[in-house]
């Protein structure tokens, strides 16, 4: 009756129901753990597609159009 470490933790993984535990908790993991990466990758690709440079002066269209220019002819849609 005098067991050896390296005995009891073979006869631990040797049962069904423990060996199951622990795949089932190292898959449901990695799942976590791809699903994390996935979100910081939607989050990261959300923030740069509404970002624009603030330091550049914004131009209208209207004030473009009707601004001072050699070119005074006038187009009919």
């Amino acid at each position: 009756m005098n067991a050896k470490p390296e005995d009891r933790a073979t006869s631990f993984f040797a049962q069904p129901g423990i060996l199951a535990a622990v795949i089932g908790g190292a898959v449901v993991g990695l799942l976590c753990a791809i699903l994390v990466v996935m979100f910081i990758v939607y989050r990261m690709r959300k923030k740069d597609e509404g970002s624009y440079a603030l330091d550049e002066p914004k131009r209208s269209p209207a004030a473009a159009s009707y601004g001072k220019g050699h070119n005074n002819r006038e187009f009919y849609a």
